[in-house]
């Protein structure tokens, strides 16, 4: 099964699980990330939305290097099974 990266960064509500930084997630596609990160990071009560600010893809996040509100990698997801491995 071929694993793609997924980001899903935080802003500085406080609500939030971390303050700036991001989540590193690796599914098959899209709805597959936001799935296992939604089992980690539940919506908050009464919210249809993301418990986060915004989610990219490998080739749009651009952050890696200059952190994200002063905050970098705060977790990585890895769905069960799948090897972690750094490309």
């Amino acid at each position: 099964m071929e694993l793609k990266r997924f980001y899903f960064t935080f802003g500085t509500d406080e609500r939030y699980p971390y303050r700036g930084g991001w989540v590193e997630v690796w599914g098959v596609d899209l709805n597959h990330a936001v799935q296992l990160f939604k089992e980690k990071y539940p919506n908050r009560s009464g919210y249809v939305w993301l418990n986060c600010a915004d989610y990219y893809n490998e080739s749009d996040f651009t952050m890696k290097e200059t952190g994200n509100l002063g905050a970098y990698c705060h977790d990585v997801i890895v769905p069960k099974g799948a090897e972690h491995y750094d490309k």
